[in-house]
C-alpha cells in the first residue's frame, strides 16, 4: 500500500516493500500530482512492475538524497547542499530520465565561464556521486551525467607534509596516538575508520603489517581509492602506538575523524588536514631514500604520477641529478 503526506509544501510518498518501510520525497508538487504518482506507486506494487520512473525530478531525488546525507555527513551536508545548487537551478524540475548529457556538457561550458574549473569538477563529481548512489538503492535507473567529464584544475603547489617537531606537538594531543599511527602508516581517514586490530594485523614471517583490503558494500562503502588491497608494515613506533588504541581504532565517521584532527592541529599549533598525514608518510619515505614505485605500493596509489608528487623530496634530489651532467 502507498500513501502520501505533506509536509510544509513538499509532499512525501510511502510504501512497505519487502518488510521495509520506505519513504521519498516527491518535492513541491501540487495534491494532485502528488495523487497521480501515489496511484502509479500503488499498481506497480500490486502488479510486480514498473510503471513509473523511480523518481519524477532531480530536484525530488537529491531532496531524499541530502536527508540522508545529513544524517551519514552531518559536518559537510551544507557543503554538499551548495554544489548542487546550481545544477539543480538548471534542471531541477525536469524528470531524471529526461536530462542529456548532451544538455548537462551545454550547461557544464556555460559555469566554466564564470566559475573556475576546481569548482564545476567538485559539482559534477558530488552530482554523480549522489546519481550512482541512487541506482545503487535501485531507486534510479540512470545516472543523467555519467557519461559528463569533470574538469580538474590547473592549480598546481608544493606538497605540504609534517616535520618530526610537528609529529611530536600532535602526539601530544588527546588523540595524538591515532595520528601517530596514521602518518606511519599512510592510512586515509575512511581506511582508518574501519581498522579492526584483530582482523587487519597480520603476521608475516618475522614481520607485524597492517593489511588494508578493498571489501565494499553494495553502494561502494569499503572500497580503497585504487580499488587494491596493501599490506603496510608497522615499525616498532607504529606497533606502541597501536596497543594504545581500541580495538576498532578510530570508531567514528570519516568526517568526525576529520573534525578531531582540525581541533588537535589547532591545539598543536601545526596547522593542516587530516590528509596532510598520509602526505607525511610519503613525504619521510621519499626522503629516507625509498624508490617512488614502492611508496606507491605502500601507499595503493591507483597512478604513479600521484607518487611522483614527492619526487623532489629524494635524497639526491635535482641538484645532485644534474651535477652529473659533463658536457
Amino acid at each position: 500500500m502507498a500513501t502520501i503526506y505533506k509536509r510544509g509544501e513538499v509532499y512525501y510518498l510511502n510504501w512497505s516493500q519487502d518488510g521495509r518501510q520506505q519513504r521519498f520525497s516527491l518535492g513541491k508538487i501540487t495534491a494532485r500530482e502528488a495523487e497521480k504518482i501515489r496511484s502509479q506507486k500503488e499498481a506497480e506494487l500490486e502488479h510486480g512492475v514498473r510503471i513509473i520512473a523511480r523518481l519524477p525530478t532531480v530536484n525530488a531525488f537529491l531532496d531524499s538524497y541530502l536527508d540522508w546525507y545529513k544524517a551519514e555527513h552531518p559536518t559537510t551536508h551544507k557543503k554538499a547542499k551548495s554544489e548542487f545548487k546550481a545544477f539543480r537551478a538548471a534542471f531541477g524540475n525536469r524528470p531524471i530520465d529526461k536530462v542529456r548529457p548532451a544538455e548537462v556538457e551545454v550547461w557544464k561550458a556555460d559555469r566554466l565561464s564564470t566559475m573556475s574549473r576546481e569548482t564545476v569538477g567538485k559539482e559534477i563529481r558530488r552530482l554523480n556521486t549522489a546519481f550512482k548512489r541512487g541506482i545503487a538503492w535501485e531507486e534510479l535507473d540512470a545516472n543523467p551525467i555519467a557519461r559528463v567529464s569533470a574538469p580538474r584544475g590547473v592549480r598546481s603547489v608544493a606538497v605540504r607534509f609534517y616535520t618530526q617537531a610537528d609529529m611530536k606537538k600532535l602526539g601530544k594531543t588527546p588523540r595524538g596516538e591515532l595520528w601517530r599511527f596514521m602518518a606511519m602508516t599512510g592510512l586515509r581517514r575512511s581506511e582508518a575508520a574501519r581498522v579492526v586490530k584483530s582482523r587487519d594485523v597480520v603476521k608475516v614471517g618475522k614481520e607485524q603489517r597492517l593489511r588494508i583490503e578493498s571489501v565494499p558494500d553494495e553502494t561502494g562503502v569499503g572500497r580503497t581509492k585504487s580499488g587494491k588491497w596493501r599490506e603496510v608494515p608497522l615499525n616498532a613506533l607504529a606497533l606502541k602506538c597501536l596497543k594504545n588504541l581500541p580495538e576498532r581504532i578510530a570508531p567514528v565517521h570519516p568526517d568526525t575523524l576529520s573534525g578531531w584532527f582540525a581541533e588537535d592541529a589547532e591545539a598543536a599549533d601545526v596547522g593542516g588536514t587530516l590528509h596532510r598525514l598520509r602526505h607525511t608518510f610519503c613525504a619521510h619515505l621519499a626522503m629516507a631514500g625509498v624508490s617512488l614505485r614502492r611508496i606507491q605500493l605502500l601507499a595503493g596509489h591507483a597512478h604513479y604520477s600521484t607518487t611522483e608528487m614527492y619526487a623532489h623530496l629524494a635524497p639526491e634530489g635535482a641538484q645532485g641529478a644534474v651535477d652529473k651532467l659533463k658536457f
